[in-house]
Formats: C-alpha cells, sequence, structure tokens
C-alpha cells in the first residue's frame, strides 16, 4: 500500500512569534478593538514571556500598520480606516488574479474537486449565515490558488492584505444581519472551460464584489 510521507515536525515558536501569532488574531477577530490600548507589561505576564519579545512582536505588528506605537506614550490597536480598504481590496484582487495565472498550469482534476468541495463548504455556511465558517472555506479556496502558485512572496503578501481585510470584514459583519457572500462559481467555470482570461476577471469580481458589501455595511453602521 502507499506510504503517506512523514509530515515535516512542526519547529517550535519562539516567543516573539507567539505573540505575534495570538496578538495578531486578537486584533483581527476584534478580540482587541480600534484604538484599544495594549499593554506589553499585561501581555508579558499572559504569555509568561520576559517583555522584549512582546516589543518586538508589536514592532512587527507595527509594520503591518495593526497597532500605532506612540514612542515613550502608549500603544494602541490601529483604528480601522475605510479609505484604505479600497486600495487594499484591489490589491488583493490583483494579487489572487496572478494567484490563478501561475497555479493554470498546474491544476488537475483533484484539484478541481478540491475547489468545488471548498466552493460548496463556503456556500452551505453562507445560508445558515455562519460569518465565521463563511470565511475559513471562502479562505481554503483562496488559498489552494496561492498553494499551487507556490511563490514565496506572493502568500506572504496576501497574508499581510488579508490581515487587514478580515478585520474589517469581522468587525462590520458583526454589526450586520444581512451578510451575504460572493460564491466562487464563475472562477471555476471559466477554469473548467479553460479561459484564463475570463478565471482571472471572475477572481478580480469576487474580491471586489466583496468590498462592495463591506461598503455597504458601513453605510448601514453610520445611519
Amino acid at each position: 500500500m502507499p506510504i503517506p510521507q512523514k509530515k515535516t515536525k512542526e519547529q517550535p515558536k519562539t516567543a516573539r512569534e507567539r505573540v505575534y501569532t495570538e496578538v495578531r488574531e486578537w486584533i483581527v477577530n476584534g478580540t482587541l478593538q480600534p484604538g484599544e490600548k495594549i499593554s506589553d507589561q499585561e501581555i508579558s505576564q499572559y504569555f509568561s514571556v520576559s517583555r522584549t519579545p512582546v516589543r518586538e512582536a508589536i514592532q512587527m505588528l507595527s509594520d503591518q500598520k495593526l497597532v500605532d506605537i506612540f514612542p515613550g506614550k502608549e500603544t494602541r490597536v490601529a483604528p480601522l480606516n475605510t479609505d484604505e480598504a479600497v486600495s487594499t481590496y484591489r490589491i488583493m484582487a490583483e494579487l489572487h488574479a496572478l494567484a490563478v495565472e501561475l497555479a493554470y498550469p498546474k491544476l488537475t482534476k483533484e484539484t478541481f474537486e478540491e475547489m468545488k468541495r471548498a466552493d460548496l463548504l463556503f456556500c452551505n455556511a453562507e445560508k445558515r449565515k455562519n460569518v465565521e465558517e463563511a470565511s475559513q472555506y471562502d479562505q481554503f479556496f483562496h488559498d489552494i490558488f496561492l498553494r499551487l502558485a507556490g511563490d514565496y512572496f506572493l502568500s506572504e503578501f496576501t497574508n499581510i492584505l488579508l490581515s487587514h481585510i478580515q478585520r474589517i470584514e469581522n468587525i462590520y459583519y458583526k454589526k450586520s444581519d444581512s451578510v451575504s457572500f460572493e460564491s466562487h462559481h464563475d472562477i471555476i467555470a471559466a477554469l473548467e472551460r479553460q479561459d484564463l482570461p475570463a478565471a482571472k476577471d471572475a477572481m478580480r469580481n469576487n474580491w471586489i464584489h466583496t468590498l462592495e458589501r463591506v461598503q455597504a455595511l458601513e453605510q448601514e453602521t453610520d445611519r
């Protein structure tokens, strides 16, 4: 019988990596709200580490514009900037269109099955208005292309942008009872008929339509 390859043992994370990963998640999922003060002392106590790796992690978050550092004063979670969201979504749309192009020669029957399975789970979660599950399956679908593209910088750039996008969506989706998502049917259909330009356009539209929904939710919140 075919023996699966032994998984590479995951390297233990450094204190800085653990703090960065967890605090980033708190900011993205809304546990830490925009403008909230961050105490490196409290965080160091929470993780049972010194303040040095905490400060290093916070600096990484600052580099990604997720926190604002006011030297000698305080550190706060960066405010939401919905004006910047427009350019963030548009850049993300182009990066994922590129991922489709790079992944295209590597598509297989198994890949299409994986895409359809992810989209089905995504659509089922959307029907139940389960925001968390829908977001997870949406990310799983898009990650298929990033994985096949196999470009380190493309993955890194999209991951940084994704943290800002997820943060915006988590905050606005939690404030609305009328959340809807954009399916991936057009992307899959274009790829099945081997129309790469149409597939790239469909991927761009997928992100732009999401932006339009977020803007609509923002208008609802401001009323």
